[in-house]
């Protein structure tokens, strides 16, 4: 249930996935050093935040394990929040999970964020042996266990999925308390992260239906909190000139669009649909703005919503060197609108 309603500038920064497409193949050990100094780097600029996503067996070797990478920036940071946009509940065992999120908050001094949802894609869930009919319920319970974990406590569960006797961790997170936000699109997802997060992560247009689950628990709306990533503008490159980024960008989104498309076709998640450059170019401009539309764009968002953060996600192997320019922009333009 959420507890607090934090007041504050909203924190801005990226979200990554670590795809590495074949048309803009990197060696491995190459991008994943260069993400974490440019990661590194917007801390130095002004960002508030960074997220790692989470897939597992794709072709486009999309990260898997956004724990690993939380930690390899937690070390090379001071400042930015941490968090994950979003992890895979049913792939983690709850006990593992709080001890590895624990460790990484020790290693951040409190920066890391853990953000959960169900997940989507059935082949995942069968390479790690989990029933995905039943992703729901394991999750529910790995929820109602990791919470007492981070807080000391010495948990005995007797569970369908999980079931522990006088089990407690060690080393406690140093975040007093430590948090966990739930994400997903649909009236369960919005309810879990009611009954069970400390707020909701996940698109702004999401935010009334969430309202409307932590009102029939019973909640206090005034608390309730999001951190935001977009569907509609998942995307978001500020540009002196749009139209020069959107044509340089454009191949990026169109790839990162239909691998989600693909793997969401025959699932009850639908926010992707297949595209082409001509089907997305009339569209584009709600991912490349001006700094001053950028600007308006946030305002709006936040007159919505109270936003605590929000996710802009790197279009797959679109080049650091050039996103730089667009995080300089935001920067120095958009930054200083909101404090």
């Amino acid at each position: 249930m959420p507890t607090q309603r934090f007041v504050t500038p909203p924190r801005f920064g990226y979200a990554f996935d670590m795809r590495n497409p074949p048309q803009w193949h990197k060696p491995l050990p190459e991008l994943y050093a260069e993400h974490i100094e440019f990661i590194a780097w917007t801390e130095t600029i002004g960002f508030g935040g960074v997220w790692f996503a989470e897939h597992h067996g794709a072709s486009d070797g999309y990260l898997p394990s956004p724990l690993v990478m939380a930690t390899a920036v937690a070390s090379r940071t001071k400042r930015l929040q941490i968090g994950t946009s979003i992890a895979l509940a049913p792939f983690y065992h709850p006990v593992r999970l709080a001890e590895d999120t624990a460790l990484i908050d020790i290693i951040s001094n409190g920066r890391f964020k853990l953000a959960l949802a169900l997940g989507y894609v059935k082949a995942e869930a069968e390479g790690y042996g989990v029933d995905f009919a039943k992703r729901a319920r394991r999750t529910d319970e790995m929820l109602q266990i990791i919470r007492r974990l981070w807080q000391g406590e010495c948990v005995s569960f007797d569970g369908e999925f999980y079931r522990l006797s006088n089990t407690r961790i060690a080393p406690l997170p140093v975040s007093e308390p430590m948090e966990l936000w739930i994400g997903g699109n649909s009236r369960p997802a919005y309810r879990r992260a009611a009954r069970f997060g400390d707020g909701f992560f996940g698109p702004v247009e999401c935010w009334a239906p969430y309202l409307e689950e932590v009102r029939a628990l019973g909640g206090d709306v005034s608390s309730a909190r999001l951190r935001s990533i977009g569907s509609q503008d998942m995307w978001h490159l500020v540009s002196e000139n749009p139209e020069e980024t959107i044509e340089e960008v454009l191949d990026h989104i169109v790839y990162q669009t239909n691998s989600y498309a693909e793997w969401q076709e025959g699932t009850s998640t639908d926010a992707f649909i297949r595209v082409s450059r001509e089907s997305l170019r009339p569209v584009a401009g709600q991912w490349v703005m001006t700094p001053e539309q950028s600007i308006a764009h946030f305002r709006a968002k936040l007159a919505v919503a109270p936003m605590e953060s929000h996710a802009m996600m790197v279009p797959a192997g679109y080049p650091l060197d050039k996103l730089a320019k667009h995080a300089e922009l935001f920067a120095s333009k958009v930054l200083p609108a909101f404090g």
